[in-house]
């Protein structure tokens, strides 16, 4: 499967995206089977398994996709806490290269002081040696050979026969000078392994840095993966959905045929009856030379004459199913419909045809946002019938009805939960339970 993808940039990092409309031509073989395509032979039952087929396909894939969004949403939940980490650790290691640094320099400058105390001694020492120098000059050998048979200058001041010949000053400035060299060396050695405490702790962090953006760089190929499949499936379920609906459009097309041909086979009974009537009444006349048989022909020819505006005073279901709503107080069963049931809910297949339940005068054949594709008839006497949420509708307004008559077909139009045919009753313009009149 060949999918087309967006790269962007997080943190450095790749991640991709995968285009719906590259996921949507991958479908084009998985539908192709013989389960999904439709054809002009095939018969309701075989249409309607498919819609269930694709049905329960769409509902599997948004499971599907939903499964991988979560898993995408927890991923990127993790790498967002880690990039913090990250975040907390270059600060970090940040104040640890500035430690390190300003310990290099403390050391630098120890170093110069140091040299400078080891310059100091040195010149003491010079000058000692000029002393030295003079005294020999002025002839004073006992002194000079003590001081030459010593084994380094600090025991020939050590010797005590010979101290109080060397003057205070001498003898106090090399004591500071020996010490302040010691310190200044003893301080250098310290920042030194503070340096490499420093140092150690920076090494630490960086290496735990790497590991942090190893950990990053595998969740987001996680959530480029996941976001992948959330993406297909989501595809996957439009495509279903896209199915079902060319299904639902067929479904309609079967049931409209299928009441064209019924339609066709009412008319041609009543076309025979009214030929087998005709027969009759041409025979009567052939019997008798009054003129009353001639009226009493003319009356029976109305009364086979289509449907009335004046309805009957007995309806009929206007389709066959169970009650799945009853008249009355309910809760809504979905957003936007009523809790205060006018009328009953009769469950049926899509696309079956629905029956006028008296003759009468269709008023209303429309849309409506709450009822869908809905139709009216006045049935005279104060009785109006109504029928809501058809696929589509079979006669238009000012149509007269017969009872029985197809006005439309069943469908799941408007603010409805599924298909079904809501049938209500008014009398005298106020609602009535239709279980008292059928």
């Amino acid at each position: 499967m060949r999918i087309d993808l967006y790269k962007i940039k997080k943190k450095g990092m790749q991640m991709a995206v995968v285009t719906t409309g590259a996921v949507l031509m991958s479908f084009t073989s998985l539908f192709a089977v013989p389960g999904f395509s439709v054809h002009a032979e095939e018969t309701k039952e075989e249409v309607e398994q498919q819609k269930e087929e694709a049905q329960q396909g769409q509902a599997e894939a948004k499971a599907n996709a939903e499964k991988y969004q979560k898993k995408v949403e927890k991923l990127t939940a993790t790498v967002n806490e880690l990039d913090k980490q990250v975040t907390d650790i270059s600060t970090q290691i940040v104040q640890k290269k500035q430690e390190a640094d300003d310990l290099q320099t403390e050391i630098d400058e120890t170093q110069t002081k140091l040299a400078e105390a080891q310059v100091s001694e040195d010149n003491q020492y010079v000058a000692m040696k000029k002393r030295i120098q003079y005294l020999y000059e002025e002839g004073d050998v006992e002194y000079i050979d003590a001081l030459m048979s010593s084994a380094s200058f600090e025991d020939s001041l050590n010797k005590s026969e010979y101290v109080d010949q060397l003057s205070s000053y001498d003898q106090k400035q090399l004591d500071k000078l020996v010490k302040t060299k010691n310190d200044i060396a003893e301080y250098e050695q310290t920042l030194k392994d503070d340096l490499a405490d420093v140092e150690k702790v920076q090494a630490d962090l960086e290496q735990k840095q790497s590991d942090l953006d190893a950990v990053i760089s595998q969740k987001n190929e996680e959530i480029n993966k996941y976001s992948g499949d959330a993406a297909m499936q989501q595809a996957l379920a439009e495509e279903y959905a896209r199915q079902e609906s060319e299904l639902d459009d067929k479904l309609a097309e079967i049931a409209r045929q299928e009441a064209a041909r019924l339609e066709e086979e009412r008319k041609q009974e009543e076309l025979r009856k009214q030929q087998e009537q005709q027969e009759d009444n041409n025979g009567g006349a052939d019997d008798t030379d009054n003129s009353g048989s001639d009226d009493n022909s003319g009356g029976d020819d109305s009364n086979n004459t289509g449907g009335s505006s004046t309805g009957t005073g007995r309806f009929i279901w206007p389709v066959s199913g169970p009650i799945t709503d009853y008249f009355g107080p309910r809760e809504s069963p979905t957003a936007g419909a009523s809790s205060n049931h006018m009328g009953i809910d009769i469950g049926c297949s899509y696309g079956v045809p629905i029956a006028a339940a008296d003759s009468g005068v269709v008023t209303v054949a429309e849309w409506g946002e709450s009822g869908g594709n809905y139709v009216m008839i006045d049935h005279g006497n104060g009785f109006v019938t109504m029928y809501l949420h058809n696929s589509s509708l079979a006669v238009s307004v000012g149509d007269v009805v017969s009872q029985g008559q197809t006005i439309a077909y069943a469908g799941s139009t408007g603010y409805s939960t599924g298909t079904h045919c809501h049938f209500s009753v008014f009398l005298n313009g106020s609602y009535v339970n239709p279980l008292d009149y059928l």
